[in-house]
């Protein structure tokens, strides 16, 4: 024999020796909308002559709902009806409808009972979505946010199925935790409630997070759902630009001042050598009152005075 012979029936000894575990059958179960008819067919293999319907937790702590016994059918009340081949029949479908249930086949010679899970879904029209930090009229918004810092987020559904929960995804990953879920029931509408889900975290870089509507029953959220964006807010500041010093403005003044004294005395200083300048000419072209001859031989210009007296000799 080979060796893998030899390991292969080992490994069968040892199959042998584990315990069978058997799956347990996968329930039937309808989903019913609210305030409709629903139509529940009785998943037996085979036909019978009568059929039993009952609602409860198990079948023997159930309560009879409607039956059709040869030909005749029952119900315990009048939105309930059985036909022939064990159809269930709810003609206006409310939250209390929600429930296993059990169809009993029974005939001469055999007889079967089947459970059904039947899940109402509310039909609630005004069902509203939105995050605090966004307009109700919009699917989707910013925050602008100090990222290095935590931030809470609250998303609230307003007349909410019971059966509706609220989750947070960031992209498509779903966020499990630091989540804190509150539902209030409502007195206005009975079959509604307030959903408010907050989250906390810190968020380093950009992102978006969606806050969706997610019915536990049937596993869908109609389409309701709200986006938000964090970005990386821009600090704003409202500090004042520092003051010059004092010390530099008090030296550029004096700087200033001693510049203008120096211009003053400068130009005192020209204007006084112009005049002592002219001083001289007078005294070098006049000696004793009479007009004086210069060392160069250029005769001056007379006086009026002179010309007359010259004048009057002729």
């Amino acid at each position: 024999m080979k060796l893998m012979d030899i390991i292969l029936c080992i490994l069968c000894m040892f199959s042998s020796l584990l315990p069978v575990v058997e799956a347990e059958p996968l329930k039937p179960s309808v989903i019913a909308l609210e305030e409709d008819a629903a139509e529940i067919v009785c998943p037996t293999i085979e036909s019978y002559e009568s059929y039993f319907w009952r609602k409860g937790d198990s079948i023997e702590d159930s309560t009879a709902v409607a039956s059709f016994v040869d030909g005749v059918p029952r119900a315990d009340a009048k939105k309930y009806a059985v036909t022939a081949n064990g159809t269930f029949f709810i003609k206006k479908v409310t939250l209390k409808d929600e429930g296993n249930y059990f169809c009993r086949g029974v005939s001469v010679s055999s007889s079967s009972t089947v459970e059904i899970i039947v899940h109402v879904q509310a039909s609630l029209q005004n069902f509203e979505l939105g995050i605090d930090h966004c307009s109700t009229e919009s699917s989707s918004c910013s925050q602008s946010i100090d990222l290095s810092k935590p931030i809470e987020l609250i998303c609230r559904g307003k007349n909410a199925s019971p059966s509706v929960t609220l989750k947070w995804f960031n992209g498509s990953r779903e966020i499990e935790s630091n989540i804190t879920v509150v539902k209030y029931n409502q007195k206005d509408v009975p079959s509604s409630s307030m959903i408010i889900s907050t989250i906390k975290a810190v968020y380093r870089t950009p992102v978006t997070l969606t806050c969706q509507a997610v019915d536990t029953k049937c596993r869908t959220d109609g389409g309701k759902f709200v986006n938000i964006r964090l970005e990386q807010q821009v600090p704003i500041t409202n500090e004042k630009p520092p003051a010059p010093d004092q010390d530099l403005v008090r030296g550029w003044m004096l700087g200033a001042l001693f510049c203008m004294d120096m211009l003053t005395l400068t130009l005192m200083l020209m204007l006084l050598l112009l005049l002592m300048h002219r001083r001289q000419c007078s005294k070098r072209y006049w000696k004793n009152g009479k007009p004086s001859v210069p060392n160069n031989g250029s005769v001056p210009i007379k006086s009026n005075q002179t010309l007359s007296m010259m004048s009057a000799e002729e």
